[in-house]
């Protein structure tokens, strides 16, 4: 059981208590003792508090260190901003005697002291790197499979790098990977690293913040289901203006989501336990798509192997292999695939196609793992004549199997080639055992 001393700063309790629901909850879930930090006041934001004085920034950040110095546990702090003041400081202060002892010269008339023993972590690096993913998965009930999620990091969980060093600041994984232990997609895309714009408003320039958010969720409309962040003040920019440039006519429904919502989510968690009504932006839409992939993908789950399947469709290595590709190169086994695990189910089993699997087994023998698309398209035409669905000819060979057991019988040339005669047929015992079969299949139903 790990604790920490939990650093919500100003905007989280203020204007979006849900982010606290959703954060206790899922590190509570998780096996994580959170303490309140007593005392704490604002970070505080470089954009409006460092303007007023290098040293009034400093010390601010200084006497929160040392009141979560004083309670004994890592700071976990699950906004952007207050992530980057209180990192960057505490950075500064271990590597600058000068600066240390001017601070805790202010800081003692308060009966205060940073001394550097414990880290600031933000609520992803706990995640990513304390907690780590393996658990994580443990806890996921309903994950989030064929859905894609576009992350924004934000400027202020990575940068700069000076002070933080927990994931690249130009190419993070960390996040991404996160989301990826939901079940979820997380999908690349031009604007990822673009700054939401939000201090714009503080220079009160509102037109170029909303010109900002508008470019990433312009992008993110048309490659993802949703976007994930972890900073209110994002959240803001991406949720609350997106509310006002759809109010004013503009084209746009990207639902907002804190990543604690989304892992509380996969948990179990309902959106009245996490608070999810208190967005601007609805994410009925998104839920309801969500809730239909995961309904089809446990009927899936019934049938294939998923996680093979997603790997031999991701791989695609042996396509061109197939003979039938050579002679049909419209006849895409690879695609065929990937349209069973977007739902697509019914529509790939009503189409010809997958007949067109000749049972080679050249895929199977040039696969390293020995998967083979064979063994899919097995499954697939099994379901198709489970439904009555197939080719004139399959259907006609099928009864004469059901009712003689073979799929001719022998004929007169036999007699002309003077061969013996046929052994007698044990078809009346193979109906038996295909009765058994079949009322055993019923019985599963």
């Amino acid at each position: 059981m790990s604790e920490y001393t939990l650093f919500l700063g100003c905007i989280i309790p203020a204007r979006f208590p849900f982010m606290e629901k959703s954060t206790r909850l899922v590190l509570s879930k998780l096996g994580c003792v959170l303490h309140d930090l007593e005392g704490a006041t604002c970070c505080p934001t470089k954009s409006i508090i460092k303007p007023m004085g290098e040293l009034t920034w400093y010390v601010t950040a200084a006497r929160n260190l040392a009141l979560a110095e004083k309670a004994g546990h890592d700071l976990l702090v699950p906004c952007n901003g207050c992530y980057s003041t209180l990192k960057t400081v505490e950075v500064e202060m271990k590597l600058n005697n000068s600066l240390r002892e001017q601070v805790n010269t202010v800081l003692s008339s308060a009966g205060l002291e940073y001394r550097g023993t414990i880290q600031v972590k933000h609520m992803i690096e706990v995640l990513h790197d304390d907690i780590g993913i393996p658990k994580i998965k443990q806890h996921i009930k309903k994950p989030f499979d064929g859905i894609k999620i576009a992350t924004h990091a934000g400027c202020h969980m990575l940068r700069p790098s000076s002070s933080i060093f927990f994931d690249d600041p130009n190419k993070p994984k960390k996040f991404d990977a996160l989301i990826e232990a939901l079940g979820a997609k997380s999908i690349e895309y031009d604007t990822k690293m673009l700054c939401c714009g939000g201090n714009l408003n503080t220079a009160d320039e509102p037109d170029e913040a909303s010109a900002l958010a508008r470019m990433k969720l312009h992008e993110v409309t048309k490659k993802a289901d949703a976007l994930a962040l972890t900073c209110p003040s994002c959240f803001m920019q991406y949720d609350s203006r997106q509310y006002l440039l759809q109010k004013s006519g503009e084209k746009m429904n990207v639902p907002i989501l804190y990543y604690p919502e989304l892992l509380g989510l996969a948990m179990g968690f309902t959106t009245q336990e996490l608070g999810m009504d208190m967005h601007r932006i609805d994410a009925a839409e998104f839920l309801s798509k969500w809730d239909s992939r995961y309904s089809y993908l446990k009927t899936l789950k019934e049938v294939f192997d998923l996680p093979s399947l997603r790997k031999c469709y991701e791989c695609g290595a042996c396509v061109n292999d197939c003979p039938v590709v050579k002679v049909s190169p419209e006849f895409n086994p690879n695609e065929i695939i990937g349209r069973v695990l977007s739902g697509e189910l019914e529509a790939v089993i009503d189409s010809h196609n997958i007949w067109r699997c000749v049972d080679c087994y050249t895929c199977y023998e040039l696969c390293p793992q020995k998967m083979g698309m064979n063994k899919i398209f097995d499954k697939l035409k099994h379901i198709a004549v489970e439904k009555g669905k197939g080719p004139k000819g399959l259907s006609a060979s099928i009864e004469m199997f059901r009712k003689d057991g073979r799929l001719g019988e022998p004929t007169s040339v036999r007699k002309k080639l003077k061969l013996p005669e046929p052994p007698k047929s044990g078809a009346e015992e193979l109906k038996k055992l295909l009765i058994i079969i079949q009322k055993g299949e019923e019985n599963e139903v």
